[in-house]
């Protein structure tokens, strides 16, 4: 992650990330913006589930929308100044993070709901609107040490780049596992852990539609193991490089940060398909087919 899409490291793997971005952004912001009116128009009852996608889709959405802006700095230099700079950078974090916490409970949900009906049905909407927004205020508070950290800095090229600035070893150290537990090391074993106890639980249900709608939901975190392990390796070689000294480590992971920072983009343009191909299950979590 903090060597994020804006760093340049060749021409090559440049022109390569820049390509995947430009098709994540054509592909993805049309993509979400369906899905958020198709949930909007086929899930009017309040239910988390519905809730819990649609909140998904806005922030795979406003992960997209900026990538303009970072395509153009990964091809001519950082030209907007500091500010601007610091703010793109947060959106990008805040809504990197809403996106797996929005998985992460999207696994946890399904579980209680499938398999503990009966507790699940105990939490009033306004609960349920409650957790919503919390996640959201904790992604915005996980991801505030960005503006901190973000400054524009010129290469030996003498380009300016938008890209984390570490006044030493132990933070960038620091900050890089941090990220890489916080947002891959946590979640993701929770997401396992609750996928299995809910395929084993469904495998034996005889709801049909539940066990549709826990399909989708085990593609999703399929895909974000796919396509957000490449940058949490990467972070790791960083900072294995760094405490080891070892400058030949240190460059092989920077020139792979641009192309692994680059598919976790592709993971906000996969969302919308899954939907998509999921249309079934999500028309029947119409109001009145589920207490989701």
């Amino acid at each position: 992650m903090s060597s994020n899409a804006s760093v340049s490291t060749g021409l090559p793997l440049t022109l390569a990330a820049s390509g995947v971005l430009g098709l994540c952004f054509a592909v993805g912001v049309p993509g979400n913006i369906a899905v958020l009116v198709v949930l909007a128009r086929w899930l009017k009852g309040g239910r988390f589930t519905p809730r819990l996608m649609m909140s998904l889709a806005v922030s795979d959405l406003l992960t997209l929308l900026p990538l303009p802006v970072w395509i153009w700095a990964l091809l001519n230099g950082w030209v907007f100044g500091l500010v601007l700079c610091k703010i793109f950078s947060y959106v990008i974090y805040w809504n990197i993070y809403c996106s797996v916490l929005c998985v992460t409970s999207l696994s946890v949900q399904r579980y209680l709901q499938v398999l503990h009906s009966q507790k699940w049905a105990k939490l009033r909407q306004k609960d349920q609107q409650v957790l919503v927004t919390a996640m959201w205020f904790l992604s915005a508070t996980l991801a505030s040490y960005v503006l901190i950290q973000r400054s524009v800095l010129r290469d030996d090229a003498g380009t300016l780049h938008c890209r984390q600035h570490y006044s030493s070893d132990t933070e960038k150290v620091t900050t890089l596992l941090l990220e890489t537990l916080v947002l891959f090391g946590l979640p993701f074993p929770l997401m396992v852990f609750f996928y299995c106890r809910l395929h084993q639980g469904v495998h034996h249900a005889t709801f049909i539609r539940s066990h549709r709608m826990t399909n989708l939901v085990s593609r999703i975190v399929v895909a974000f193991f796919i396509f957000w392990l490449p940058i949490h390796v990467n972070n790791v070689l960083l900072a294995a490089a760094v405490l080891l000294g070892r400058d030949g480590l240190l460059r092989f992971a920077q020139a792979g940060g641009n192309m692994a920072g680059a598919l976790t983009f592709i993971n906000s343009c996969v969302n919308p398909l899954l939907y998509a191909f999921s249309a079934h299950a999500l028309r029947q979590h119409t109001p009145g087919s589920e207490s989701a």
